[in-house]
Order: C-alpha cells, then structure tokens, then sequence
C-alpha cells in the first residue's frame, strides 16, 4: 500500500515537474531562508543557472544582489523579503541579474505558500520584458518627438496665422490710410484758410489799435478803416470762418470715429480676452473700416434683430466678421449689394452676411474652408482668411458654412452660442 502511495507522489511529482517545465515563466521556489529550493527550465534559460548551482543558495544574492545602476541593493529593497512583512507581491516591475552579470527588466510575482514547515513557503515567478519595455522606451521617444513636432507645427502654424492677419491688418491699414487722409485733407485746408483769415482780422485790429493809440478818430480815418474792411471782404470772411470751424469739427469728428472703430475691432485694451459683447456693434465697426473697399459698388443693407450680447474673444470674432465682408466686397465686381442679418434664439446668435457677387463654384465649395485654398493669383492671399475664421468659430464651439450660387452670390452662416463656456 505504503508502494503505491510512493509511487503516485512520485508520478504526482514528475507531472508538476513536466507542466513547471513546460510553463515559459520564470519559476523558482524559495525556503522559510529564501534559498533557492528549485527553479524551473524557463528560469534556468532566463538566468544561465544550473539547478546544481543554485539550490539550496540564497536566492537575493544570486538574482537580485544590485540596483540598475550597479549600486548595492540591500535585501529589504527585494521583492522576496516583503512577503514576510506585507504578504504576497503581484506583477511588479523589477530588474534581476544572470549568472554572466548583465541584468534585464522583469514582471515579478512573489507568492507565500505556507507560513512553516513546508520545503518550499514561497515561490517567485517572473517574465522577461525586455522587448516590452524596449517598445514602451521607442514609443515614449516617438511621442516626445511627435510632441516636439506638434510644438513646431504649432509655431509654424501660429507664424502664419499671424501673417495672414498681418496681410489683413495692411490691407485695412490701405483703407485706413484714405479715410483719415480725407477729413486730414479738408482740415489742413481750412486751417490755412482760417490762418489767412485771422491774419487778415489781426490786421484790421492792429489799425484800430492804432487810431485809438492817436487818438484820431476822424472821418477820414474811420472812412480808411471801411476800406480795410471791404478789402478783406469782412462779412464773407466772417460767414466763411463759421463754416471752416464747422468743416473742420465734423473732420475730426470723423478722425476720432475711424480711430473708434479701430480700436473697437482690434480690442486692444483685451486682446485675446473674453468678454461680453455687442456683435451689431462689432460688425458696424467692420464696415465702416471697409469703406474704402465698400465705395460706391456697394449697397449695405442692415437687417439686425434683437440681439443679446455673447461671451466671446472679440478681437477674433472681428476678425472673422472683417474676413467675410472683405471677401463680399470682393467678389462684388460692378454693383451690387451686401446684406447682413442677425437673429437669435434661447443659446445661440446667427450671423449671415450675403453678397450678389460672382458667387463660388461647386467644385471649389467643398475646400473653401482648407487652409491655403484660395482661388486668387499668386501673391493676391495667403489662402488662410477662411481657414482661419473657420478654426475661430470652432474655437468658440460654433458653426459656420456657405451656400452659393455661381453668378447670383453667396451666404455665409455664422453661428454661436450665447456663452461660449457652456456649450463646450
């Protein structure tokens, strides 16, 4: 009886020893001392150990005696002396060293069978992830030089979005330039009349202040006094002088409003801040910063409704409301009109601004939005005006879109919530 019992352990033995050896996990098992009382096959390959060499050894200074930079490892620092005080230790990550002295990146488990008595109380199994490290290395590389890539592409992107706001700025500086410079023309001109004027009264006074200086007011020098006066045409100068004040008020009136409106666009005092604002407001001061590209071709037709003010960045939203009307007036060859309409509901604000211009051909409809399209000649756009305003309206977690027909003219549909932080 006592045979056969001895003779099932030991088939019991020898199965566990084939499946042990079969397994292409590390394995080895350790005593109440933590010295090595077997090791598998895989563990013998992984660590260039013979079972001979190893058995019955202290397992911490054959496998695990220093840290990855070659420094000492004491022993409280190995994962096989914290099953005593913390119990088992599951899929930790861990370097162990081979007989020949190199060392590789392991995934160790280290499990306690039994508290006494038994041969073997704890075994450690472990894998070999090198190559899985080696891959989390490459990809941790690749992705800091995607993330570097990423940087310049957005610096690259950044310089051009700047420069097409730059192409923007002088185009609207050429439009600047001729409005200031008519209402400066006017008043330079009446300032030198008025100075003529003055001089003329100065005079007229000097006279007078002569004769009563003498004391001789008398017919023939309050006649010569007269002839002064009809000289320089007094009343005329007196009507005129009124008029030139009024003229030149009304130009620096009209100065200021440019500068105004200027300043409205490019919200200087809170550039690239958010803020509640009026976008009537904000597209009047567009067109009448497009005057110049405006002229005479073009009817404005303002159809605004009720609007409530919308949380934006309003210096980016100018932008987009200049880049449309620009482009309107451009496409308006001879005459036509541009009409712009608002309208709102419980979140949002639309804006569509319509041109009967040359309209946009299906096939170009689809790309209007790309960065870099454009239809113009070299060096007449950048092909980002569009693109630009598109990645503004989505910035703002809006919408925008264009229908058009060639010959009749086109639509663009900007939409936006009302606040911007709370439609994301």
């Amino acid at each position: 009886m006592q045979a056969t019992d001895n003779k099932g352990i030991e088939s019991l033995q020898k199965q566990s020893q084939i499946i042990l050896d079969s397994i292409s996990e590390g394995i080895y098992g350790l005593d109440e001392n933590c010295c090595v009382t077997y090791i598998n096959r895989a563990a013998q390959f992984l660590l260039g150990w013979t079972p001979e060499e190893v058995i019955g050894k202290p397992a911490h200074p054959l496998f695990h005696h220093s840290r990855e930079d070659g420094s000492a490892c004491p022993f409280e620092e190995c994962p096989i002396s914290w099953v005593e005080t913390g119990g088992s230790v599951f899929n930790i990550e861990d370097r162990i060293w081979r007989k020949d002295g190199t060392s590789f990146a392991v995934e160790i488990s280290v499990v306690k069978l039994a508290e006494t008595g038994a041969e073997t109380r704890t075994v450690v199994l472990f894998r070999d992830i090198t190559e899985r490290k080696e891959s989390q290395n490459a990809l941790m590389k690749s992705y800091q030089e995607l993330a570097a890539l990423n940087a310049r592409l957005e610096t690259a992107h950044n310089q051009l979005l700047q420069a097409e706001r730059l192409a923007s700025v002088g185009q609207l500086a050429a439009g600047m330039a001729h409005e200031i410079n008519n209402p400066i023309g006017f008043i330079q001109s009446n300032v030198g009349s008025l100075e003529r004027y003055i001089n003329a009264i100065l005079s007229l006074l000097d006279n007078y202040e002569e004769l009563e200086r003498d004391g001789a007011f008398n017919p023939m020098n309050i006649g010569k006094l007269a002839d002064l006066k009809k000289a320089m045409d007094y009343l005329y100068l007196r009507e005129d002088m009124g008029d030139l004040l009024q003229e030149t008020r009304n130009g620096i009136q009209r100065v200021r409003k440019i500068v105004q409106d200027l300043r409205n666009f490019s919200c200087e005092e809170s550039l690239g801040e958010w803020g509640w604002t009026d976008l009537r407001a904000n597209l009047d001061s567009a067109l009448n910063l497009l005057q110049k590209e405006i002229g005479s071709k073009c009817t404005i037709r303002r159809e605004y409704s009720s609007l409530p003010d919308v949380y934006c960045q309003a210096a980016e939203i100018n932008h987009v409301f200049m880049n449309i009307l620009l482009n309107a007036t451009q496409a308006i060859e001879e005459k036509g009109e541009i009409v712009i309409r608002t309208r709102a509901d419980e979140n949002r604000v639309c804006i569509e601004i319509s041109d009967t211009g040359k309209g946009i051909p299906p096939e170009h409809l689809q790309r209007i939005f790309d960065p870099f399209f454009t239809t113009r000649p070299v060096g007449k756009g950048t092909g980002l005006g569009l693109s630009t305003a598109y990645g503004i309206v989505q910035k703002h977690h809006g919408k925008i879109d264009v229908r058009s027909t060639p010959g009749r003219g086109s639509t663009f549909y900007i939409t936006l919530p009302i606040n911007a932080d709370t439609a994301g």
